[in-house]
């Protein structure tokens, strides 16, 4: 059974837990977050194929924890599992994002509707946000929404809505979008000091930046697909 890490945080209780030393990870895991965490620096590029040697040596992680770090990632639909082809990266379609937007404002509407009226939340200038910086403060915005409903499969359905639109977020922080994304993205957390009180506030704002995102996904395809063609990646480096 799945838990989320933030359950207690989120519900007002406590969860004693029990303590190791010295603390130890499994390697599973430890291949999980460094896939998870290559995924989302966009340094590759959508539908790359992950060559499981290559990208173990990149990671230094061994054969073994990676391919089971890949299933599970597979499992979340964070990855692509081909038969008799191997993983990648998720492919970036039109059709699949303007799913994967129903699904996530969806979830994010319920989540504000179960907010409660002590919900604090810290807004934080966006003026000098890098382009990274930007994409992962919005998406941070989405995960305190969700995670305000206390509730773990809404939080779930968030965070693979932030992950699979990660790639347009980052395309547009670092496009002719960037300045609008950062004036939405600062009306939205200034909406967000009223969370749980004001929710119609919060909604219109949040719709009206969802809105902003899924105008940018044809010309975000459109240069993401550029790229690929030229055979480069997001920012330098690549698998």
């Amino acid at each position: 059974m799945w838990l989320c890490e933030k359950l207690a945080e989120c519900r007002g209780t406590e969860i004693q837990k029990l303590s190791v030393d010295p603390p130890t990870r499994g390697k599973t895991e430890a291949a999980y977050d460094a896939v998870l965490q290559l995924l989302r620096s966009c340094t590759l590029l959508p539908g790359q194929h992950l060559r499981e040697k290559e990208l173990a040596s990149k990671l230094n992680v061994g054969r073994t924890p990676l391919r089971e770090a890949l299933i599970r990632l597979a499992a979340e639909g964070k990855v692509l599992s081909l038969s008799k082809k191997g993983y990648f990266t998720l492919p970036l379609v039109e059709w699949a994002l303007l799913d994967s937007y129903a699904v996530g404002r969806n979830a994010l509407t319920l989540a504000l509707s179960h907010t409660s009226a002590d919900r604090v939340y810290r807004t934080v200038p966006c003026d000098e946000l890098s382009a990274a910086e930007l994409a992962i403060r919005t998406e941070a915005a989405f995960m305190e929404i969700g995670q305000g409903a206390s509730n773990c499969e809404a939080c779930l359905i968030v965070e693979k809505f932030c992950f699979c639109s990660h790639p347009l977020r980052m395309e547009m922080a670092a496009s002719e979008y960037a300045a609008t994304l950062r004036t939405s993205l600062a009306t939205l957390t200034d909406a967000m000091a009223m969370l749980g009180r004001e929710t119609s506030l919060v909604k219109s704002a949040l719709m009206n930046h969802l809105d902003l995102e899924q105008r940018a996904i044809p010309h975000a395809i459109q240069e993401i697909g550029k790229k690929k063609m030229a055979g480069l990646s997001f920012s330098a480096g690549s698998l």
